[in-house]
Formats: structure tokens, C-alpha cells, sequence
């Protein structure tokens, strides 16, 4: 685990990089001082509740909102057709963004023969394409009357055939969900040598081949979904207050609905009750609240209920992979195929989850005969975005079980099998055929720690003692690597007062990464301030002209390559004012240690930053440009275009075992080693690797979002049906960390809110399965539930 609280340096209150600090932010929050979306109120607020369809896929006949416009307290019950007569438009989704390997590239780009991307309307007038599609909404003086008022509302919907996976998509009588998506089918990309892949499979020793079913998750975030929109008619513009995983996203998504140009949508983030992917990307809800707004001339207020969240929330994973790898003698892997076909659901929002997985095909592996071929296909179930990881932990689960079938055919030890494939150091950095280049990784040296802390030697006496007992047991070892990329845009701004207190404006955005201690750590140790005097300010579109948001482990590599720019800059503005402060020439100061001293003083006088920007307002003509328009001592601003590119990977571990009467599994051990770069807090960092696996190993246990094949009703739509993890599933995790520098960014970070995720569902299946082995039950779909489990072992006995 990571060190007790560190103490400040004695005097100063500096926090230096590496330091655990526990959590500025965490004080409010246990004393019940957060600020969550449905904690901000406007005065003369009206409330909001919307009508959503009953009907997975269906034809818009009308919406009858004539009672519930009659209904005690409303003031409106609008329509989609309201919607298009007051000449609102689409959101505007944009979801083919930046290749990972070149951002100014489309993914999907090239010869592909499909990439399709549609627009979205917030409340649709043709068709309903989910459940839970918001078809009305209706606005009243408190919450209770649109509530009451909202069950009034009839719509009129003529069901039509629906689809909830892909194959039922992909089926010749499959209904269209989309007119201009032929077959359903919204990309379509190949990537690797086909021909040569499937001819070194043909003359490969062993073969090994699986198919594997990545179920759809929901995001079951701790907070509901909730904002308060309001609109100012003197400078004709919108201000939308949600939690989000970036404000600028957000409001470009809401000004292309509105019909506005960006800077004319302000979007505030307050505290933010979990993110994880799903929440970087506007829903519709949220144009449609400002678009009432302005109608009404009034502020509004909406809030998601849990139940609605089940079905109006976007959603994650759900892929379908088949895999095919084969082996020489030697247990080399001479080719790997892989078909990936992915759930998109009804809109396309974002295609991250897809793209990230046809980089990663090989992960850790040298396989130079690799090929892919995705396949997304639209259906009547909510939109797939980003979550946790997106990508990557159905690309390590696919390559991770073909790995343990391969040892098993080939009679290989599994860590053996695995040393012999993984990319070596001397190949850094290497290419990998599917386009992504790895900077430095020490894939053997984290595969043979993990095994090591696992204590994979001594396994067989844990399995002797766990049969006596009547279980089974197993074990798993495999090892990862991420490819964190995300937004390539970001911005940044610092502040310190006269008095020294200090303010960071970030294009990030804070959902519980510790980015209000982080931050603060960074300019503290770069700048000798004193740690509790600087703050991050919330997200707002009126602070910066654009930022990039927080997800796919981007926050501290590219913000803190801004901080440390800022940094610098901030002290050579300080220099000239600290050479009038000793008294000397400024090319003759040295900064060093937190503070500027002369060069050749040895215990003399010293200044610091904080003595600069009490001192500044006697040397105005000192003041830097920014420092003078903004009314503050220092300051300094940044952008940034284009990736940022580090590559964290590591090994982890899994021990479980296996009643064979009941089916009920338990995780008896669970371990992880990474190598994250430089962490800026260990603690925060133990934190995230923590909440990490409980997300990833959630859904290997549990977690799945199940649709009726016929109806296309949600059957898990609320928290009695859908199996969130508890605490007492899990065991202490032991966390550990390797460190191999980099010098991609000054601060040397990778990233680390990730690595849980990664390998978890490849180390929970792994372990399953080689629990299972013993009864030749080759696979289980996940997620690996008592139910499921129990399933398997009654086949297994007949």
C-alpha cells in the first residue's frame, strides 16, 4: 500500500510530487458539502419529467400530451414536432474521431468499406429506435405535478420489429434500424494481412479457437443523471449546470441542437457523482431542457431517476469476439485472427470502444502474422460509449483465454507459454502490426513479479488442500498493457493572487480522480507554494475556449505536461521582480530548490514564487502581459494539440475457488503489478487500481444488461435485477509497482486510472475456467455467476 499521510515541508506547506496526500476534496465530501447536479436549484425554477417509449423499435404515429397539458401546476408538455417547429436540430455526435496512432486521421479511415456516423434527435418524430427513447416532456411548478402530469401523456406508437444483439442485426430479416446503414452494419474494418494470417494458421502446429461474449453493461453511476438549464435573453445564451466528463464536449453537442454557435452555450460541471466513459457525451435530455428554457423564460430543472437511468443512460461493452491462434512446436504463436463484432445500439455516438480494440489486437505478444476483422452493427438497444478501459479488457479477455487454451493443448506451463511470446525489452520501442508503437515496457519483468506475489510455484498444494475441502481451485496469471489516448486538444490556465493564493483552470474535468489534490501537487512542488493555498476551479465553458475532458487516462499526462509549461513560464516572469527583490542582475539568479537564489550564494538570501506575487504590485512595469489582463501577480496560459503518447502495462493475478454443489465462486486472492510512471500521489493512484478491478471484476461476476430477444424490453432494469458487486466478494488486493522511465512527458507519467481494469475480466476468466479444468469444461460464458457456474458442472456430470 501506498505511505501514510506525508507531512508538509516544515515552514512552507509544499507537497512534492510523489508525495501520498490524502485528498483535499474528500473533506467536503464526508461532511456532506458536495455540490451534485441535483444539489444546484435556480430560483423560480420549473421542473421537468419525460415520456419515454415503451417500445424498443416502433413508428412514431403522435403524442397526445393534451391531458397533461390541462393537468395542476404544468406549464408545458412538449413534443419532438414542437421541437422541429421552433427549428431546433440533431445533436451532432461526431462519432468518428482521431486515430489513435495519428489524431489528424479518422479511425476507420482508408479503404474501409464502411464507417458510417448519424446524427441524433434529441426527442425523434419518425421512430422510437430503444427502450426508454424520451418521446415528451413535461414542465411544471414542482416536481411532483410533472411526475403526475407525465403519466398522462399517451403515446401512439405502431411496434415494429426489433433487435437487441448482432445476430439478430446481421440476420437476413432483420429490420433497419438506420435507412442509410445497409444490413445494420455501421463500420466495417479490416486491419493485418489476411491472406497470410489465415495460411500461417493452415501450416501452424496447434491450433487453438473460441468464441467469446462480452456482455453489455450499465454505467449504475452513483449519481443519477440530472441539470438545471437557463437562458439569458440579453446576450443570448444558454447555461447548462450537469455533472460531465468534459464541459466543452458538451457544449458543442448541445449548441449543434440548438442551432447555436459554441460560445453561445456556457456549461458549468459541479461535483460530479462518477463518470466512467458514459458521461462524454451529452444525452438528449440536455439540449431539450435548454431548448425549454429559452421557450418558458424560465430555469429548468430535470433529474433522472434510477429506474429511468437503466434505460435512458448510455451503455458498455457488449462485444462478441472469435478468435483463432495458432503455435509452433515451441509454443510460439504464429498467427492470431480475431472477429470482433460489436452491439453499437440505436445512434452513434462513439466509436472508442471499437477503435481502441483494433489497435490492441496482439497487446503484450510479438505475433507478427496478426489480422482483424470488426464489424458494428446498429440495434434497438441504447447506445454503446466508452467505459472503463473501453476496448481493452475485451481484447486482453479474447487473446488471454487463447493463450490458456494453447498451454493446455500443447502441455505448456501457462507463465512458460506467456515468457516466450511477450514483446522483449531489446525490441523497444516496437511496432506492432497493428500500428501502435510501445515506448518501453518490461512485460517479462512485470509477468514474473506477478507471479511471484501470487506465489504461482506453490499453487498445486493450495489446489491439493482446497480438493480435501470439496472445492475447486484455480489460478491465473496475465499481463497487459493500455493504450491511453483520448482527446488530443487541451487547455490550462494559473493564477496567483498578491496574497499567493493560486487558481488552476483545467480542460479536464474532476469525477473523483483526486484532481483537486494532484494538481495542486504538482504546482506546489514546481512552484514552492503552499499546497493549501491553491485550488482547481470547476469546470466552465466561460474559463476556456476548449479542453479535452477526462477519460481514457489522459488527464494528468497532458495536463500535467501543461502545468509544467505554466510552471515554467510563471517562473521566468518572477525572475526580473526577484532580481529587484536581491538586488541583482536576473541573468545572474539560479531557480532551484522551490526558490531564486544568485548563483554563487551559498545560504544567502532567497526569494520565492509567493514573495513575487506579494511584491509585483510595487513594480507594475514588471507585470507580465497575461499577468496584467487578468488582474493577478503571475499567470500563465497553454494549449495543447495532438497526443501524448505512454503506454502503462503490468501483470496481475487471480486465485478462486469453486463450490461443485452449488456453483459459488470466490476470489481467494487477487493481485496486480503495474508500472504507471511517475505517480504523482501513490495513494490516489493505489485508490484508482482499486476501484479499477472491483469495476472490471463486476462484470466478470455479474454485471449484465439483458434485453427479451422478442420484445426488446430491459429485463435488468433496476438494482433487484442487475448484480452490482459488494465489498464482501472481494479479497485485500495486493498492489505493487514497477517503474521503467520514460521521456515522453517532463513529469515521466503513463497513467493509472485504468490498470484494474484492463486484464480483469482475462484474470477472473483464466482463474474460472482453470478451476474448472478438472471436469474438461473448456468454457463458461460470462459473467461467471453461481447460476452460470452451476450450469456448466451439471453438463460436465452427465
Amino acid at each position: 500500500m501506498a505511505s501514510a499521510h506525508t507531512p508538509p515541508v516544515p515552514g512552507t506547506g509544499i507537497r512534492k510530487i510523489g508525495d501520498s496526500v490524502h485528498r483535499k476534496e474528500d473533506d467536503r465530501y464526508i461532511q456532506g458539502r458536495g455540490a451534485y447536479s441535483d444539489d444546484i436549484n435556480k430560483p423560480g425554477q420549473y421542473h421537468a419529467v419525460f415520456v419515454r417509449s415503451p417500445y424498443a423499435h416502433g413508428d412514431i404515429i403522435g403524442v397526445d400530451v393534451e391531458a397533461a397539458s390541462r393537468a395542476p401546476g404544468v406549464v408545458a408538455a412538449l413534443t419532438g414536432q414542437d421541437y422541429v417547429d421552433d427549428r431546433m436540430g440533431p445533436i451532432v455526435h461526431r462519432a468518428i474521431e482521431g486515430s489513435p496512432v495519428d489524431f489528424r486521421q479518422p479511425n476507420f479511415g482508408g479503404d474501409d468499406p464502411v464507417a458510417l456516423q448519424f446524427n441524433q434527435w434529441p426527442l425523434p418524430t419518425d421512430k422510437v429506435r430503444h427502450i426508454g427513447e424520451p418521446v415528451a416532456v413535461v414542465i411544471a411548478e414542482t416536481q411532483g405535478q410533472a411526475e403526475d402530469a407525465a403519466a398522462l401523456v399517451v403515446p401512439e406508437i405502431e411496434p415494429l420489429k426489433s433487435v437487441v444483439d448482432v445476430y439478430q442485426a446481421a440476420a437476413a430479416d432483420a429490420p433497419t434500424i438506420m435507412e442509410h446503414a445497409p444490413g445494420n452494419v455501421c463500420v466495417h474494418h479490416f486491419n493485418g494481412d489476411q491472406d497470410a494470417v489465415a495460411a500461417a494458421l493452415k501450416s501452424s502446429h496447434a491450433v487453438v479457437k473460441g468464441r467469446f461474449d462480452v456482455s453489455r453493461i450499465t454505467g449504475a453511476q452513483m449519481e443519477p443523471r440530472a441539470c438545471v438549464a437557463e437562458y439569458n435573453e440579453e446576450n443570448n445564451q444558454y447555461t447548462v449546470t450537469a455533472g460531465n466528463q468534459g464541459v466543452h464536449r458538451y457544449r458543442y453537442m448541445i449548441a449543434s441542437a440548438l442551432k447555436e454557435e459554441p460560445e453561445q452555450v456556457r456549461v458549468i460541471c459541479p461535483d460530479v457523482g462518477g463518470g466512467f466513459g458514459p458521461r462524454g457525451h451529452t444525452n438528449p435530455e440536455f439540449p431539450v431542457i435548454a431548448w425549454a428554457a429559452r421557450k418558458l423564460g424560465r430555469p429548468i430543472k430535470w433529474a433522472n431517476t434510477r429506474i429511468e437511468s437503466f434505460v435512458s443512460d448510455w451503455q458498455g461493452r457488449d462485444m462478441l469476439l472469435d478468435g483463432e491462434m495458432g503455435f509452433d512446436q515451441d509454443g510460439r504463436i504464429t498467427a492470431y485472427h480475431l472477429k470482433l463484432r460489436a452491439n453499437n445500439g440505436a445512434y452513434t455516438i462513439c466509436y472508442a470502444p471499437t477503435a481502441n480494440a483494433s489497435k490492441l489486437v496482439t497487446t503484450v505478444y510479438d505475433i507478427q502474422n496478426a489480422s482483424l476483422e470488426l464489424i458494428s452493427y446498429l440495434t434497438n438497444t441504447l447506445p454503446v460509449l466508452p467505459y472503463r478501459a473501453a476496448g481493452r479488457p475485451e481484447i486482453h479477455y479474447t487473446i488471454e483465454r487463447l493463450v490458456d487454451m494453447g498451454a493446455a493443448e500443447l502441455g505448456l506451463d501457462r507463465v512458460e507459454l506467456r515468457r516466450r511470446n511477450l514483446i522483449p525489452m531489446e525490441a523497444m520501442p516496437y511496432k506492432s502490426v497493428m500500428g501502435l508503437q510501445y515506448d518501453v515496457c518490461a512485460f517479462e519483468e512485470a509477468l514474473d513479479k506477478a507471479a511471484a506475489q501470487c506465489d504461482w510455484a506453490g499453487f498445486e498444494d493450495r489446489r491439493r488442500d482446497a480438493e480435501a475441502r470439496g472445492k475447486l481451485r484455480g489460478i491465473s496469471v496475465v499481463p497487459f498493457i493500455e493504450s491511453p489516448v483520448g482527446s488530443p486538444v487541451e487547455a490550462g490556465r494559473v493564477e496567483i493572487a498578491a496574497d499567493g493564493i493560486t487558481t488552476i483552470f483545467a480542460g479536464t474535468q474532476v469525477h473523483g480522480q483526486g484532481h483537486e489534490t494532484t494538481y495542486a501537487q504538482v504546482i506546489s512542488d514546481l512552484l514552492g507554494i503552499p499546497f493549501e493555498d491553491i485550488t482547481l476551479a470547476p469546470g466552465d465553458t466561460n474559463e476556456l475556449t476548449m479542453g479535452g475532458g477526462t477519460h481514457s487516462d489522459r488527464s494528468m499526462r497532458i495536463m500535467g505536461t501543461l502545468l509544467h509549461q505554466m510552471s515554467q513560464e510563471i517562473i521566468e516572469q518572477a525572475r526580473p521582480v526577484a532580481a529587484k527583490l536581491l538586488q541583482t542582475d536576473a541573468d545572474k539568479l539560479v531557480y532551484e530548490d522551490r526558490r531564486f537564489r544568485t548563483k554563487d550564494s551559498e545560504g544567502g538570501q532567497e526569494v520565492t514564487i509567493p514573495d513575487v506575487a506579494a511584491a509585483l504590485p510595487e513594480f507594475p512595469y514588471l507585470q507580465g502581459d497575461y499577468a496584467a489582463e487578468h488582474g493577478v501577480s503571475l499567470g500563465a496560459s497553454a494549449d495543447h494539440l495532438g497526443r501524448i503518447n505512454a503506454f502503462p502495462y503490468g501483470a496481475s493475478s487471480a486465485e478462486v475457488e469453486i463450490d461443485p454443489e452449488t456453483g459459488e465462486l470466490t476470489i481467494c486472492s487477487y493481485s496486480i503489478v503495474d508500472d504507471c510512471g511517475v505517480a504523482v500521489n501513490p495513494m490516489i493512484v493505489h485508490g484508482q487500481v482499486h476501484g479499477g478491478i472491483v469495476q472490471g471484476v463486476g462484470q466478470a461476476i455479474g454485471e449484465t444488461m439483458i434485453y427479451d430477444p422478442e420484445s426488446g424490453q430491459a429485463l435488468t432494469g433496476s438494482f433487484m435485477d442487475y448484480m452490482m458487486p459488494r465489498a464482501d466478494q472481494f479479497p485485500y488486493f495486493d498492489v505493487a509497482s514497477i517503474h521503467v522511465p520514460i521521456d515522453g512527458n517532463p513529469l515521466g507519467v503513463r497513467a493509472g486510472g485504468e490498470a484494474g481494469t484492463v486484464p480483469s475480466l482475462a484474470v477472473i476468466g483464466n482463474a474460472v475456467l482453470h478451476a474448472l479444468s478438472p471436469l474438461a469444461i473448456e468454457h463458461v460464458d460470462m459473467p461467471y455467476t453461481a447460476a452460470n457456474i452451476w450450469a456448466a458442472l451439471q453438463v460436465a456430470q452427465r
